[in-house]
């Protein structure tokens, strides 16, 4: 059988459009075992239940932790959808951080003020973040009756996930919410969701530019 030879490119074929269409095709080859793997797990118990029952939901959960690293029930334990949005519990999104050899610690913890710091690989900078009870209170996020259960656990999970924002976004491959931020009331959800969209890195920066004039 004689192979097929790709054509050169030509003034209607842009150079890269080949390997467009090549990594598109290997996406979709990987979309496909992604399915037929999806299919066998979500009709058993042995995962989440958010999972059970939704394969298609459960094949993109694990290409989503592909890109991620992670294999396949890795993926489905550390990745929740939530109204349509993939998030990362932030005890994942610190494992990873760290795994790619960041640093993420915690400067002090209680009921009522948490303040995490972390450092990217190779730079002397650290970023840090704090979430108190008045910070919560300012948020509108009070309501969630998990801040009242779990205060402690509730601050550190804003506080860890805002530093891995900054430090690593790129170990995050585009999952930047945390699940527990997006299982905040729907209103306080939306409103997280429109303040990671107004301080991307291109705005934060642009910001930064206009502040120095």
């Amino acid at each position: 059988m004689t192979d097929i030879i790709p054509a050169e490119p030509t003034a209607t074929q842009p150079t890269g459009a080949y390997e467009v269409s090549t990594d598109l095709a290997a996406w979709a080859g990987a979309m496909g075992d992604a399915m037929t793997l999806a299919k066998g797990l979500a009709g058993t118990a042995f995962v989440p239940t958010h999972f059970q029952g939704k394969p298609a939901d459960t094949a993109v959960a694990i290409m989503k932790g592909a890109a991620l690293g992670l294999d396949p029930v890795a993926a489905l334990e550390s990745i929740y959808v939530i109204s349509g949005k993939p998030a990362l519990y932030t005890r994942s999104m610190v494992a990873l951080v760290l795994a790619r050899g960041h640093e993420i610690w915690t400067e002090e913890a209680d009921a009522t003020t948490v303040t995490v710091k972390g450092r990217r690989h190779g730079s002397s900078h650290v970023e840090a973040s704090t979430w108190d009870t008045s910070r919560v209170k300012a948020a509108g996020l009070d309501r969630n009756r998990q801040y009242t259960a779990h205060p402690e656990a509730m601050l550190y999970a804003r506080a860890a996930a805002d530093v891995c924002r900054r430090i690593a976004p790129d170990v995050l491959a585009g999952l930047s919410y945390g699940v527990e931020e997006l299982q905040e009331p729907a209103t306080e959800a939306q409103a997280t969701i429109q303040r990671r969209n107004n301080h991307t890195p291109d705005k934060r920066k642009a910001e930064n530019e206009e502040g120095k004039q």
